[in-house]
């Protein structure tokens, strides 16, 4: 029975629009198939690797400046000196004393707040006096030496590091010096020689076993006052800027010493330098970056300029 004329226009209509579709669809496969493989020629686009993003105009000037590292000795005779040193906004290294009322709580807050955690190995002096409870001195036996040590890092661990507290007779010491290089490596810990002595044997001592070391380059406190502590500051900046880098130790109980710090910080932002902790300089690790510009002629305006005369002394007790 054939269908009404109606019905037969309706039908054809129907599949029209339906084949219509289905060109439409084979047509717009086809054409991301064609897209898809074409070549990079083609296209304008390279299948080896993605388009580089554009690059924004600061990105050119963040190259690494020359290191810094501050190194906080003396901590655990108390927390209240600690807090200051806790708040700085930048990388610090903070070395704690062993044996002490607060060695452990304040090694455990040194870390909570970001900062490295040395321990700050007391040593025997030339002059006498009383390193401490800890100490490693001169006529003591290897086992000894490495027990006395290892419990000192075990108290206030896990230490990334070790300095010297006093100490100028043991790290004039070559033989004792390469004990506690050996102990410091198997432990994981970098060593930094404070330089209680120009006559330090730590660098042979570790050249001789192939251990890289960090050694100290300013004293910053040893006239505790905002005008020294910033003089010798720009002079920890200066010798930054000659060797490509300066470790500059400072003590926990210097009343204005975290000011100080603090009000330098922005400038040293500002001015390119790479603040590190102690074990990525010594261990050669990646850099905080900051932009690379000059370091200008004055110091912050809020510190003054004048300093005080005369070089730091070689530090052995406050």
């Amino acid at each position: 029975m054939k269908k009404p004329a109606k019905q037969r226009r309706a039908y054809t209509g129907r599949l029209a629009v339906l084949l219509t579709g289905i060109v439409i669809a084979i047509a717009l496969a086809l054409g991301i198939g064609v897209c898809r493989f074409m070549s990079p020629a083609q296209t304008g686009e390279s299948r080896d690797a993605p388009p580089e993003p554009a690059a924004s105009p600061q990105a050119a000037e963040l190259q690494p400046g020359p290191a810094l590292v501050f190194v906080i000795d003396d901590a655990g005779h108390n927390l209240e000196d600690l807090e200051p040193f806790l708040r700085f906004p930048g990388p610090l290294t903070i070395a704690v004393l062993p044996g002490l009322p607060y060695s452990a709580e304040a090694a455990r807050r040194i870390r909570a707040a970001g900062k490295e955690v040395f321990l700050h190995q007391p040593m025997e002096a030339l002059g006498g006096e009383d390193p401490g409870p800890g100490a490693v001195y001169a006529g003591m036996e290897a086992e000894e030496i490495r027990a006395i040590i290892g419990r000192n890092l075990d108290e206030v661990g896990p230490a990334a590091g070790m300095n010297n507290h006093q100490g100028s007779k043991i790290t004039g010491d070559g033989a004792i010096m390469e004990i506690v290089l050996e102990l410091c490596r198997e432990r994981g810990a970098v060593f930094l020689d404070s330089k209680t002595t120009p006559d330090s044997a730590a660098p042979a001592a570790a050249a001789h076993i192939g251990m890289a070391i960090g050694e100290r380059d300013v004293f910053l406190d040893n006239i505790q006052t905002r005008e020294s502590m910033s003089r010798y500051l720009r002079e920890g900046l200066a010798q930054a800027e000659a060797q490509g880098a300066a470790v500059m130790i400072g003590h926990v109980w210097s009343p204005d010493l975290a000011a100080v710090l603090e009000e330098f910080y922005p400038v040293l932002l500002d001015t390119g330098y790479s603040l590190l902790m102690a074990s990525q300089l010594i261990a050669g690790r990646s850099a905080v970056r900051l932009p690379a510009i000059w370091l200008p002629a004055a110091p912050p305006a809020a510190i003054p300029a004048e300093g005080v005369t005369g070089e730091p002394a070689l530090e052995e007790a406050p």
